[in-house]
């Protein structure tokens, strides 16, 4: 054979190869992710593998209606906080059934259907997903991302059971509630004031995602437990939240977090939404040795909205885990690349407020140390701080990757007082080191906002929030927008497009800043009697322009003078109200 015969015989082979390798990938090639295809490549034909296979279309039409799509309370929920565009996408409409049974024909385990994602999760082999990848209305096959949750491994317990009787009250301040031991949190971020307002997430239902709800019949609990509790644990695939024997996911996270946004028992524990209602989502698997993976939070965050649910509370961040598992880092936290920040980002679409822990990874010099969902740009995430109103060490730090300032606030994440977890437990703890522990204070808050104007946007929300709260100097990657000020974030929801304007307008101080008098003016559309109080950042009340004073409709210039109150240089807030009922609320800024 000649060296042309040669060359001629060999190109032959190496287009036919070229050609087989093209036909192979042609067909399946663009259905399968990178990193899916990294995973199976190597992998035994019988393993199982978790993926998402993602569908092309779906049925139905939004001119049918939201009620054939929709629950009555989830068209309830977003009917209120949804102003901006209609209340319904095509995110809501259902994932195809056909489409299901036809992957369910193949032998394959569904696990989860996500109508966000157009999506299921599933068990499958490397050759099922050789067969589904061959399906027409099969878009897209993925690996479901696995986790260790970087803020549920971080938090450590100080297990100091208290129990007995305690009469400290509240040291500081007069208030019609005893918050026993716990009143240094709630203090810290002004919740004894706003609870005099009033305010006590009353009919807000907040969603808790978390795992081991393992004392639920702890006296703390107990009003809760009267307005009733809808569970789903999404680990085990059925309504138990509590711990048992040959179960997945036990553990005492969850009774922590929980006794931070809804407890109450006079005297030891009262937290900032006593008064909401609260279902629960067990979605993490606490086994050390087991990832956790990304189709547990959005099916929980899909369950909540369809039961109505205001607020989700998830005191859970995701980050990279350990090879051969496939997961996020750090690089990713870019708002819209982790499947649960894009489903935190849905749920704000569809009028729920999220908040976050924003992790317990610390501070790194050269990237940001968040974990997902906390990169969100909808999601209000939470940092942690002493009592003393210093950064936990451990707290995480911005930017997203994309530049965005996180975290958005802080609240108390060192030394919180909490329920004591454990079936049977009657006393309380301080635990130590957690953002986990911030955050439902933060989401209890939030209820206390929409207590006070239920009307409210999770947008609005988070910027009222932000702008209310303490913070000296411009935010930045170390606290954001620095501690929540419940007191001033509710006054502040009040006033927010207030409903009664026509009847009373409360117009803003000239001059302001001032010294040594400035006025006020009122306006009234209807004889009423008002009274103009004012407070300090803290909520603490310095002094009354008038009280219980009768006016009839008209227009009314009314002249301050701080110093016959004594007031010191500052920043204050005046409120105006009716039968204990607040209208507004301004501020301003006295020059002494």
């Amino acid at each position: 054979m000649n060296k042309a015969s040669l060359k001629i015989i060999v190109s032959i082979f190496i287009i036919s190869c070229l050609i087989t390798a093209v036909s192979a990938t042609a067909g399946t090639g663009k259905k399968i992710s990178s990193r899916l295809e990294n995973s199976i490549r190597y992998s035994p034909p019988s393993e199982r593998h978790l993926v998402w296979i993602f569908f092309t279309d779906k049925p139905g039409s939004l001119n049918s209606g939201p009620e054939n799509f929709l629950t009555e309370k989830s068209i309830d929920r977003r009917l209120k906080r949804i102003k901006d565009k209609e209340i319904t996408d095509q995110l809501d409409l259902p994932v195809n059934r056909n489409y299901i049974r036809e992957i369910s024909g193949l032998g394959i385990e569904i696990r989860h259907v996500s109508k966000w994602f157009n999506a299921v999760s599933c068990y499958a082999t490397k050759i099922q997903i050789e067969q589904i990848t061959g399906k027409s209305f099969v878009k897209e096959t993925d690996i479901v991302m696995s986790y260790k949750n970087a803020d549920f491994a971080s938090d450590e317990l100080t297990k100091n059971n208290l129990s007995g009787n305690y009469h400290d009250g509240n040291p500081n301040i007069v208030s019609e509630i005893n918050y026993g031991p716990s009143f240094n949190q709630s203090n810290l971020i002004n919740v004894p004031q706003a609870h005099d307002l009033g305010y006590t997430g009353n009919n807000i239902l907040i969603a808790s995602f978390d795992a081991g709800f393992d004392n639920l019949q702890h006296s703390c609990f107990g009003r809760i437990r009267e307005k009733g509790i809808r569970s789903y644990d999404f680990v085990n695939g059925d309504t138990i939240v509590a711990n048992d024997t040959g179960r997945h996911g036990n553990g005492s996270h969850g009774t922590l977090t929980l006794s931070l946004v809804c407890g109450y028992d006079p005297g030891w524990l009262v937290s900032p939404a006593f008064d909401s209602r609260i279902i629960l989502a067990k979605t993490e698997n606490t086994e050390s040795e087991t990832p956790l993976e990304e189709d547990n939070w959005i099916a929980a965050a899909e369950w909540a909205d369809s039961l109505g649910a205001d607020i989700i509370t998830s005191s859970l961040s995701y980050l990279a885990f350990n090879p051969p598992y496939t997961s996020y880092t750090w690089q990713d936290m870019d708002g819209n690349t982790a499947r649960i920040t894009i489903a935190a980002d849905i749920a704000v679409s569809k009028g729920i407020i999220v908040v976050t822990s924003a992790s317990n990874d610390g501070f790194n010099p050269d990237h940001n140390t968040l974990g997902a969902p906390a990169d969100g740009k909808k999601v209000i995430t939470v940092g942690a701080v002493t009592l003393g109103k210093l950064r936990a060490s451990f707290s995480s730090v911005g930017p997203t990757v994309d530049g965005r300032i996180k975290p958005d606030v802080m609240a108390l994440g060192v030394s919180n007082y909490t329920a004591f977890p454990g079936s049977g437990n009657v006393g309380y703890l301080n635990s130590s080191s957690g953002t986990s522990l911030a955050c439902p204070m933060v989401a209890g808050v939030c209820a206390l906002m929409l207590s006070a104007n239920p009307q409210l946007t999770p947008d609005e929300v988070k910027e009222l929030l932000l702008s209310t709260a303490e913070k000296n100097g411009p935010p930045d990657n170390l606290t954001g927008w620095g501690i929540v000020n419940a007191f001033s974030a509710v006054q502040a929801a009040v006033s927010f497009n207030n409903s009664v304007p026509g009847d009373f307008t409360l117009g803003q101080n000239y001059p302001n800043p001032f010294n040594p008098s400035t006025t006020i003016n009122i306006t009234l559309k209807k004889d009423a009697i008002l009274s103009l109080t004012v407070y300090d950042v803290s909520g603490r009340e310095t002094g009354k322009i008038f009280s219980g004073r009768a006016f009839g409709k008209g227009s009314y210039n009314l002249r301050y003078n701080p110093e016959s109150d004594g007031l010191q240089s500052g920043v204050y807030f005046y409120t105006l109200t009716e039968d204990n009922i607040i209208i507004d609320t301004k501020k301003f800024v006295y020059l002494k």
